[in-house]
Formats: C-alpha cells, structure tokens, sequence
C-alpha cells in the first residue's frame, strides 16, 4: 500500500503581498508547513523588484530603488526534497518626491518699473516632466511665468513699483509638488548700464559692443567713453547704428568700437556712461581680454628700429669732421682758443664747440702781442656737438643727438696732414608718446688732407665702428647692436675774389653703412620675438660755396656779411635732395670783440623743414 503525497503549503498564500515604497526599508518573511522542516526557499520564475533579495530562510528584504510591479514564484524544499510553490505579486510605489530649488528662494534680482526682466527658477528631482505654477502671491504686473522652464520674463508693467512676495510649486509625472517662496524689488525707472567682458584672439579685432543690452532707462540719445585703462592698450569710440563686424546683423542703437594696441597682451578696460531723458547712466566697464600680434609687433619693432639707424646716418653724416689743411691754418690765423657754433641742421638745431693745439697756441700769442708764429707740426684737437632733431615719424616731438670727437694729426708738409681720430655719439629719439630709443656709438679711423692746388684742398678719411642701442616701449624692451662704416671725401677751395672778398667752395661725398645684428625684444609676461636684422647704407654727394665780404669802418671796426648755399642728393636708403641756405654777419670791433651771428632755412627730400639762427661772441684778452 502507498503512502500519501506530502502537500506543502506556503504562507502567505499565493497572491499581492504588502506593498514597498522606494528609499524604504521592506521585509516580508514566507514559511512552509506540510513537509518535513527544515525548509529551503528559492525564486523560481520570474524577478523580484530591484533592490530586493530572498534568503534561503525565507526572508524578501533590502530597500527598493525603482517604482514598479514585480511577479514572482517562491519555491519551498523540505528535508525530504518534497516542494511547493506560490506566485506572488509586489507593487513598489514612488513615495514622495524631494525637488531642489535654484535658487532656494528668497530675494530675486532686482526689477525695474518699466522694464524688461529676466531670472531662471529652475528646480530638479521628481519623476518625469516637471511643471511650474504660481502657487500663492503675486508677482509683478507684467512678469510672466514659464510653466515649461520655471524663467520669469518681461517687460515689468509701468506703475509696478513696489515689493512682491510669491510661491512658485512644481509637479513631477507622479503628482508630486515642491514649492519655493520668492520675493521680488521692482524699483522707479533709472538709466543704468551693465558690464560686459570679450574675449579677443590674437591680431584679430573685436566686434563692436552693444551697449544698450542690458541697460535700462531708454531710449538712450547719446553714449559716451569715460576712460581706457591702461590707455595705451588701444583706442576707444562709440558709434551709433549696426555696427556688427561678425555674425548677422546686430540691432540699431549705442555701440562701443576698441581697437586694440597690436604690442598689449592682458586686460583692458573701457568705461563708458549711457544718456536718456532720465539722466546720464551709471558708469559700466566693457573688459577686454587681449592677446598680442606676434606679426605686428614684430612689424612695429622693426620700423622703429629703420627709422632710427636711417635718422643717425644723416646726423653722423652732417656732423663728423675731421679737421683738414683749410681748418689747420684757419687755427693758427686763430683768436679764441675756443670756436662755439650754434645752428639749425636739416632737421633740428645744432650746438658745437672745437678746439685744438693749434688753435690755442695761436690765441694765445695773438693775445700776447705776435704776430706770426711758425705753427707746429704735430696738434691734437677735440670737437663736440649737440643737435636737436624732429622727424614726421616722431610725430615731430624732439630728440637729441650728440657727437664728441678728438684727434692727433701731423704736417708732413705745409701741403700734406695726415690724421687719427675717434668719434663717440649719443642719441636719444622718442618716436611717440610710449617709445625711446637710445644708443651709443663710436667710429675710429685715418683721415689725410692735401692741398692739390692753390688754395684747393681734398680732405678724406676712412671710419669704421660699432654702437649699442636700445629699445623701450609701453609693452616690448629688447637691444641691438650694429656695425658701421664711413668713408667721407671733399674738395674745398678757398679764393680771394679781391683783398676783401673770399669765395669758399666745397664738393663732398660721404658712404656710410651700417648693419644691424639679429635682435629680439619681451614683454613683462616673458614673451620673446626675434627679429632679423639689416643693412641701411647712405650715399651723400653736396656742392656748396660761402661768399665773404669785409668793409672797414670809419671807427676802426670791420663789418663781414656772409651768404652760403649748399645743396646735393642723399642716396640708396637717405631721403632724396637737400637743401641749405645762410646769411650771417660778422662784426670786430676795435678793441678785439668779435660778434657773429647768421640766419639759416633747410629743407630735407622728405619734406622736413628747419630754420634756425646762430650768435658767437669773442674777445681778445
């Protein structure tokens, strides 16, 4: 005879067990009766809901994550491996939401009576899409909520002006609500502007900035710049229309126009001020975020740099001298043992001194009664100059250039000199308000003077030197040294159209070269660009006479009017033609005073223009 089947049963029966929420602890314990214990439990057949496990003593615990409805079936082993089953049902319902307000609440942006308004209220958690709704309160007249995105938009009704207290809730999918409680200041209209920042890319410009965007208190009739700091990083100007440079177009109204300064590299700052019927605005900032043009920069530097070599060669060129046989015997004919020459120079005014042994002696035993004294073959001697110079480049502010030279010579012959000398200079040029240039520089070499024929001389000599300059502008510093050479020739005559009357030609020819070495300049921030360097060279030709009269005066006195012209061409890198005309006087009196004075008119090949005047005054003692 068999034995009867084991049935065994699981409680609860089959069917919905309790109900889970998500984020909540759940525990529901199933057991078997019918069989023999002890009992194993297993999920057979379908899922539980995700977070949920069942331990094999019949535990369904964990906290649930998702929202949903599991099916599932439990099966029971006993000792014997007799088994049962049952199906079950789980529903995990959502629970309440938790949303986070941005803002939180509390005070909003200010508003404005009158004017358009904007702030976002965005809120997140919840399930699904959530929906925005003024839940209590009142909000401005005007002001417009986005049920969609929570923005609060306007333009604010005129007579809005007061203080406002508002709810706004949110609803997810689920029915789930959240609220946050605002208040919002909505004052009397004024005329107020925002600050802005632009980025600009390197050598690019910057597009015009709309200045009414954001400001309030229109229409606006005009707009102003206050400042630029710092005000050599570029220009500012407001303009009025549509002035977009990239992009659509942009709306009519008060733009602001900055170009950049190619050399400045970091921020600037442009303040300006809108005006209405209201008033004038408060003062905004438009912040622009610059970084520097290595091309332009690198441009720049290098014509600074051009015009300054060019600039020195023709006041080098003007101004060195080395004395021949005419300048000798005019020092031993000598009463002063110090000439000094005041004089403008194609493009400035010159100051000079000269002197020499030779010149002294002669002072010296002219003041001691002699009245010849065979002059020494051997003479050394020292010039000096001081210019002051101004160029269209400089836009016409005033440099200086200074020249100092000195040398031995000795007479081979009474019609041959041959000579050693040593020139040093010094110049300074402002080529605008934040940018000066300076160098130093020396030339050294032979030079030799012959008297061809008759009171004609050929004066030469040959220089070759170096200098070292340097640049400093508002954003880039940096120095370059050069190498140079001069070659300088002339043929000066001197003639006595009658016993009063000197007729003193001069054709001269000066080369000089100099080459500027490889450089580089920085700025403050360590950025470095080299620059190449470069050969200028100047060609010189002149032809120039100076006619003197002397007139003897009842009183003793001698009266010696003078004119003079010169003119030539400078060459390969110079500036074209040049010109040069003078008039002066010379008045000795009886007792040995000598009062010189002469007026002058040059003009360079490029258009620069001086007149200048010179005064000596001398004595015998």
């Amino acid at each position: 005879m068999n034995a009867a089947p084991v049935v065994v049963t699981l409680s609860p029966a089959a069917g919905a067990l309790s109900a889970g929420e998500v984020g909540t602890a759940y525990t529901q314990t199933i057991t078997a009766s019918g069989g023999t214990a002890p009992y194993s439990y297993a999920v057979t057949a379908g899922s539980l809901p995700a977070g949920l496990t069942l331990s094999t003593g019949g535990v369904l615990s964990g906290t649930p994550t998702t929202a949903a409805s599991a099916s599932f079936t439990v099966t029971a082993t006993d000792a014997n491996n007799d088994t049962g089953d049952a199906a079950y049902t789980l529903q995990v319902n959502a629970g309440p939401a938790t949303f986070v307000f941005d803002p939180a609440g509390g005070a909003l942006p200010e508003a404005m009576d009158g004017e358009d308004y904007s702030a976002q209220i965005t809120a997140t958690g919840g399930t699904g899409m959530l929906i925005y709704s003024l839940a209590s309160g009142a909000m401005p007249a005007g002001l417009v909520l986005n049920v969609s995105t929570g923005e609060l938009t306007g333009p604010i009704a005129e007579g809005a002006e007061g203080s406002y207290t508002f709810t706004i809730q949110v609803m997810d999918g689920n029915g789930s609500t959240g609220t946050a409680t605002y208040s919002l200041v909505v004052g009397a209209r004024e005329v107020k502007v925002t600050d802005k920042a632009v980025d600009v890319a390197p050598g690019s410009a910057p597009t015009n900035v709309n200045l009414e965007q954001g400001a309030t208190g229109g229409p606006f009739t005009a707009a102003e710049v206050v400042a630029v700091f710092p005000a050599n990083a570029g220009t500012a100007e407001i303009v009025n229309g549509e002035f977009a440079l990239a992009g659509p177009p942009g709306p009519l109204g008060w733009y602001l126009k900055f170009i950049p300064n190619p050399a400045y590299s970091g921020q600037v700052s442009v303040q300006f001020r809108l005006i209405s019927g209201l008033g004038v605005s408060n003062t905004g900032t438009v912040t622009y975020n610059l970084g520097y043009d290595p091309a332009a920069v690198a441009v720049d530097m290098d014509t600074l740099v051009h015009g300054f070599v060019q600039t020195r060669q023709n006041l080098i060129a003007s101004t060195i001298k080395a004395p021949g046989l005419l300048e000798r015997r005019r020092m031993a004919a000598a009463t002063d043992p110090v000439t000094a020459r005041m004089s403008p120079a194609g493009d400035g005014v010159v100051l000079g001194f000269s002197t020499g042994l030779a010149q002294i002696e002669a002072a010296r035993h002219a003041a001691g009664g002699a009245v010849s004294v065979d002059p020494s073959p051997f003479n050394v001697w020292i010039d000096g100059t001081f210019m002051l110079h101004n160029r269209a480049q400089n836009d016409h502010r005033w440099g200086n250039f200074a020249m100092v030279s000195a040398g031995a010579d000795y007479l081979l012959s009474q019609r041959a000199l041959l000579g050693l000398s040593f020139h040093f200079d010094r110049m300074t040029d402002p080529t605008d308000a934040d940018a000066t240039l300076k160098g130093n520089g020396w030339l050294i070499g032979p030079y030799a003077s012959f008297e061809i024929g008759n009171g004609v001389f050929w004066d030469a000599s040959a220089f070759y030197g170096g200098s070292s300059n340097s640049i400093d502008t508002a954003f880039w510093d940096g120095n370059f040294d050069t190498r140079r050479w001069l070659f300088d020739t002339s043929i000066t005559g001197q003639w006595k159209l009658d016993e009063v009357t000197t007729l003193t030609p001069r054709l001269r020819a000066v080369y000089l070269s100099e080459t500027v070495e490889d450089y580089a300049v920085s700025n403050g921030a360590g950025d470095v660009i080299g620059l190449g360097g470069f050969t200028t060279d100047q060609f010189r030709l002149s032809l120039g006479a100076e006619i003197a009269r002397q007139f003897m005066l009842e009183d003793g006195a001698v009266l010696t009017p003078k004119l003079g012209a010169t003119g030539g061409v400078s060459g390969l890198d110079g500036s074209g033609a040049f010109g040069q005309l003078s008039a002066g006087v010379s008045y000795q009196t009886p007792d040995a005073w000598t009062f010189n004075g002469g007026l002058l008119f040059n003009v360079e090949g490029d258009g620069q223009m001086s007149v200048g005047a010179k005064i000596r005054v001398g004595a015998q003692f």
